[in-house]
């Protein structure tokens, strides 16, 4: 599981040191593209896996209650992701959230 987290880390990196399309063109979109599926191959890698270790390690009886945690927080990220465009849509400028803003999330990620 340490590994899909650093994966994870590693493509919010890229994703949040990436230039520009003015600075390097086409390859722009393609880095964020492979850094996109870089995270997804991650997650994709490490879901089954959690999911059975939660309830392997559950106790007798509470394997549901215990396995549906993954679950819980799969929904709590997603309303944080969603609590942060609100936010950041509130303090920045229309102009700044496309130019700098959106990349705000992916630094926040690595701490």
């Amino acid at each position: 599981m340490l590994i899909s987290v650093c994966m994870m880390c590693l493509g919010s990196l890229v994703i949040a040191c990436l230039p520009g399309y003015e600075s390097i063109g086409l390859a722009a979109p393609t880095i964020l593209l492979l850094a996109r599926m870089f995270q997804g191959l991650s997650v994709g890698g490490e879901y089954g896996t959690s999911a059975t270790y939660m309830s392997e390690v559950a106790l007798e009886g509470r394997k549901g209650f215990y396995a549906s945690f993954q679950y819980v927080t799969l929904i709590g990220g997603q309303l944080m992701a969603v609590l942060t465009v609100v936010v950041l849509q509130f303090v920045l400028s229309d102009e700044d959230l496309r130019n700098w803003g959106w990349r705000i999330p992916f630094f926040w990620v690595l701490h």
